[in-house]
Parts: structure tokens; sequence; C-alpha cells
């Protein structure tokens, strides 16, 4: 108990800074904005929500066409949302989200510790204990601590970690239920995220290696008991998957071609490496380019390729089991992302297990060798430089600006970082009410979206970076470059959603000018058409609803135009834009309200609205004046 205390205590204190980190990159279309995960703490509706995860792999974000099948890692973030509720808490309060992270993380270093044990049990337990202390500092596992969607990769190691633990552990124990328990682990590891397909052969590799101790024939034996039904559960997720869907889709339309794929990840091989050993310039956007030709690079990673599969060769006839273990197991991890071409061509958070057969392998190999007092001060010296680097990447994390600014230094030329340090930039200004120190902002905005257009990258990527920069000049009442902007994203991509609305919202901004009545009711109606044509391709866009609510008010349709905008807040309750519009709708509604109970309730919704609007974003001179408004209105009607 006192190891395990001791490990869980590193834990908290080196990571517990992470707790306040905010939401991050993809946490928005599968946390924020996923009604899917949106459940009360109510035993029937968390029955309800966590069946439609393992039905519909929809489920797992806002946007269908993102769906991916992890029906694990989407229940963990469901309980996040209700345990949040439960506590009378925010059902998004950050915090909840990020301890269960940490938690994660730690357990995972209390499996190193057990694993370990099991491959070395002569040793003594101080291996296991540095061996854990280094897996749980090193700054490699900063994302999937810092970023909540990073958790698909630390649960799934966890469950690939427990997988490996249990059946080792099966092999020395009497009780068989170890041995049942590795198919359930197992499963997990695969409903959470599909690279634990290669379980199988890690667990052949163990048996082989360390059970077996090379020995083919006591493989044999054990065949048909102990490596048949981990196949057994891998073919059981691929009918699934098939069944449903999901690998059709995810092998319909692949990113890059195999020539492309394979020179891009023989690259990567030096990257990881090198990261895994020297993780003081990491990125949530590494500079890393898809390559299309061979050059110097791709070559050293192909040798470095070839001395790998070398070494395990030698291993093998070395019959050295525990290093071909580590080593064939962390390339074996690594090898679906490796093959399947993905639109993320490197990221750090794939070495997480990697990082995990370092770190119970070096200290071993360490201990066996290095003379005791030089090596116990390198173990304290590397401990703590570790830990301060993580707790350094936790200041990284804390917020988009500071992520994104590391990323743009550290990455200029990926046009990933840009856009998302321009996101930075509008937001800050949105949430600014210095005037000069606004303008600022958005210039700073506008450039990095400019800075994004400038290198080659996805469809994905060069439309939000059009249409964000359409957004400031709509913003600025730069309106024909903002129209010229949108349309530009929409002959890029005829159904992008964002560009869609926007363009609608170009078309409200021109009917507020000085026109005829006939031409302002021909731009609103143009604009109800550009919303409702990005609404069929996207039901659940909540700004497409608030939006199409601004113009049904405007045009005196006020029954309608409070639908849209309570769709939007249910699809996106704290969007403050949203919360001052129908703040506004209901104070118009109080002002002609015949009935004094009317107007009254009227007035308090108004009110109330408008108060969680200012909380969120207290930089919104319009809902500060429909405060003053209503709060008039209340004193006036009561005297």
């Amino acid at each position: 108990m006192l190891v395990v205390g001791s490990l869980l205590l590193a834990s908290f204190a080196i990571w517990w800074e992470s707790i306040d980190n905010s939401f991050h990159y993809d946490d928005e279309h599968s946390i924020q904005l996923n009604i899917h995960v949106r459940v009360q703490p109510v035993a029937s509706e968390l029955v309800e929500g966590i069946a439609l995860f393992f039905t519909d792999p929809a489920a797992f974000s806002r946007d269908a066409k993102k769906g991916m099948y992890r029906p694990l890692l989407v229940t963990s973030f469901a309980m996040n949302h209700a345990l949040n509720l439960a506590v009378g808490l925010d059902g998004y309060d950050v915090r909840g989200y990020h301890i269960v992270n940490l938690l994660i993380h730690a357990i995972n270093g209390l499996l190193v510790f057990w694993l370990v044990r099991l491959l070395w049990p002569r040793r003594s337990w101080e291996v296991a204990w540095v061996a854990s202390l280094l897996f749980i500092s090193w700054p490699l596992g900063s994302e999937p601590v810092n970023y909540i969607s990073s958790r698909s990769e630390s649960l799934s190691a966890l469950f690939y970690l427990l997988t490996m633990a249990l059946f080792l552990q099966a092999h020395i124990s009497v009780w068989r239920g170890w041995y049942w328990a590795c198919w359930p682990a197992m499963a997990a590891g695969l409903l959470t995220k599909s690279t634990a397909i290669t379980l199988p052969a890690a667990l052949l590799l163990l048996d082989v290696a360390m059970v077996s101790r090379f020995d083919i024939s006591r493989v044999g034996r054990r065949f048909w008991r102990l490596v048949v039904p981990a196949w057994g559960v891998a073919a059981a997720y691929l009918f699934l998957i098939i069944s449903n869907g999901f690998l059709g889709r995810s092998l319909g339309k692949p990113v890059r071609d195999h020539t492309k794929q394979l020179l891009t990840q023989t690259k990567a091989i030096g990257h990881y490496l090198y990261t895994l050993v020297m993780p003081t310039h990491l990125s949530v956007e590494p500079q890393f380019r898809e390559q299309a030709v061979a050059n110097p690079t791709v070559l050293a990673g192909g040798l470095l390729a070839v001395t790998l599969v070398v070494a395990l060769v030698w291993m093998w006839q070395r019959r050295h089991g525990s290093a071909l273990c580590l080593v064939g197991i962390g390339l074996l991890h690594m090898l679906p992302t490796l093959v399947m071409p993905l639109n993320v061509l490197v990221n750090d958070r794939r070495a997480y297990v990697p990082m995990a057969m370092a770190c119970i392998g070096i200290p071993a190999l360490a201990m066996r060798f290095a003379p005791p007092l030089p090596l116990r001060a390198l173990v304290v010296a590397t401990l703590l430089i570790a830990a301060g680097l993580s707790a350094g990447r936790n200041q990284v994390w804390a917020e988009e600006g500071t992520l994104w600014s590391e990323a743009v230094a550290r990455s200029p030329q990926m046009p990933r970082p840009h856009l998302f340090h321009g996101n930075a930039f509008k937001d800050r200004a949105l949430h600014t009410q210095d005037a000069a120190q606004q303008s600022a902002l958005w210039r700073e905005a506008a450039r990095a979206y400019e800075r994004a257009l400038r290198f080659p990258s996805d469809d994905d990527i060069r439309l939000r970076a059009y249409n964000n920069l359409g957004g400031i000049h709509l913003t600025l009442g730069n309106l024909e470059e903002a129209e010229q902007t949108f349309r530009r994203a929409i002959e890029h991509g005829p159904n992008y959603v964002d560009a869609l609305i926007n363009l609608g919202n170009c078309f409200v901004k021109k009917s507020r000018l000085p026109t005829s009545p006939a031409q302002r009711e021909a731009w609103l109606e143009e604009a109800i058409g550009f919303f409702r044509r990005g609404l069929r391709e996207e039901p659940n866009h909540f700004l497409g609803h608030s939006n199409l609510g601004v113009v049904l008010q405007d045009l005196g349709r006020w029954t309608e135009a409070e639908q849209s905008y309570r769709q939007a807040l249910f699809l996106h309750p704290h969007h403050y834009g949203t919360l001052t519009n129908l703040a506004a709708l209901l104070l118009r509604k109080a002002e002609q309200a015949q009935e004094e109970n009317d107007r009254n309730r009227f007035l308090g919704d108004s009110e109330h609205l408008v108060r969680r609007s200012l909380t969120l974003n207290p930089a919104q001179d319009r809902a500060r004046e429909i405060l003053r408004l209503v709060t008039s209105a209340r004193t006036s009607g009561g005297s």
C-alpha cells in the first residue's frame, strides 16, 4: 500500500496543475457540443445513453460525419457529465474530466509496476517502483493527461497493459479467474480504441518469449486454450465494426495513397523514437510534412526500421525474451497508425504504450549493469528533470492561446497551428472590451488565418481558415470582403456548413443597411435559404439554428424565432450570443404583452438569460444594454 500511495501521490503532485486547464481542439465536437454525452445522473437515462454509444458510431460526435466506434470512451465522457451534475457542478466543468484523465494515467503507472513485478519476479521492488515513477513523470504523457479527447489513448492503454498483466498473472497463479479476466479487458480496449487490435499478437509474443521461454511446443499445447480466444475477441470486434459500417467508412476514403503513407510513416519512426527519448520539444502539432518522394530523412527512418527488425531477430536468436517483448510490443502497438492513412500524420500520444514499454525496460536494464551509487543519483536527477518538464507542459496546455502559440513557434510551417492560433486571438477579441486591444487582436487573428492559407493543407483546414477569415471581415463590417471569402470557401467545399451559415449572416447584415423594404425582405429570405441549406447538411449545428432565429425575429415571426433560439441553446447551452438574442426577443415580447403576468414572466426570463450571457462574456455592449432595459422595465412596471 505504501508503494501504491507513493505512486498516486507522485501522479497528483506532478499533474494536479492540469485540473483547471481548458478543453481543447476535438473536445468541442466530441464533448462540448455532443448532445449524446449530455446525460442526467438518472439510471434510466444513463442506460439509454450508453446503449446508444454501443450501437451507433455517430454518437461519438456532434457531426455524424466524424463518427467513430469508441463506445467506452464516449461512455466515460457521459459519466463525467452525469457525475458533475450529481455533485452540483455544471456538466461541462472541466475539472471532473481532468481528474479522470489524471487517474487513468496514475492507474497506468500502477500497471507498469505490476508488469515489472511479473516480468522479473526475483528483482527488487525498487526496479518496478522506479519504472512506474518514470512512466508517471515522463513529459510524453502530458498530452493524454491534459487533453481530454486524448483519453482515447490512455484509457485504451489501460486495458492494453491490464490484459498483458492478467495474461502473465494467469500463468503463475492457480486461480483461473486471471485467465478469464483477460478477454473482457481486451474487449474493453477495443471498445475504447481500435489500436488494441494488436493485443492478440502481443499476447502471443509474451507467451512465446516469457511464458514458454521460446519452447514452441509448449505454445502449441496451449494454443486453443490461450491463444485462440484472443483472436476470437479480435474477430468479434471486426465483425461488429463491419456490421455497424464504421470500418467501411474508415477505409472508404483513404487520405493518401499507400506510397505516400509508407514514405511518411517510415520518416515518422525516427520522430517517435526521438520524442520518446528527448521529450523537450513536444508540440500539439509537430513540424512534420507528408512525404511523396524518398529523401535522406526517409532513408534514415528506413535504416532505423531495418535496425529495429535486425535487433528483434538478434533478441530472438539470443533468447532475450523480456527485451524482445518490450521492443516488439511497442512496435506492434504503433503498427495500425503506421499502416493506416490518417489525417493527423504524427502526434505525441501515439507513443504512450511504447513509452510504457521503455519505462519498464530501461530501469531494469540500468539496475542490472550500472553501479548502484551513481545510478541512484542518476535516477533521482532524471525523475526531478522529468517532473519539472511535465509541470511546464501543464502550463502550456492551460488554454488555447498558450498551446497554439507554442505550436506556431515549434511548427511554423504547419497550417493547423496558425488556424487555431487565429481562433485563440479571435476568442480573446470577442471577450475584450478595450476597443484598441480588440482591434489589434482581430488583426492578429486575420494574419494567423492568412498564414494558415499559405501552406499546403487538407481541405478541412483550408475551408476553416477561409471561413474564419471571412468571419473577421463580417465582424468588422467589411461585407464585400466577407462575402467573397465565404464564397471562396464554398467553391472549395460546396457543402461546408460554417461557410454556408456565415454567408447567410452576410445577407442578414446587408438587410440592416439603408435599402427598400422589398430588397430587405429578399436578402433575409436569401439568408434563410443558406441557413436551411447548412442545417440540412448538419442538423445539430447550433449557430445555424441561432442565426435562423435572428432572421425570423427580423421578419416578425417571433414564435418560430424563439423555437430556433431554444433549439440552439439545447445544442449549446453556454453560447452567450444565443442567450443574448433570446433575451432580446423576450424583452420585445414583454413590451408587446397585454397581460401583466405575461409581461413579468417575459421580463424575468429575459433577465435570467442576459445575466447568464454576461457571466459567460462580460464584454457584450448589447447584452448590457438589454439588461439595462429589462431592469428599467421591471422597475417602471412595479412603481
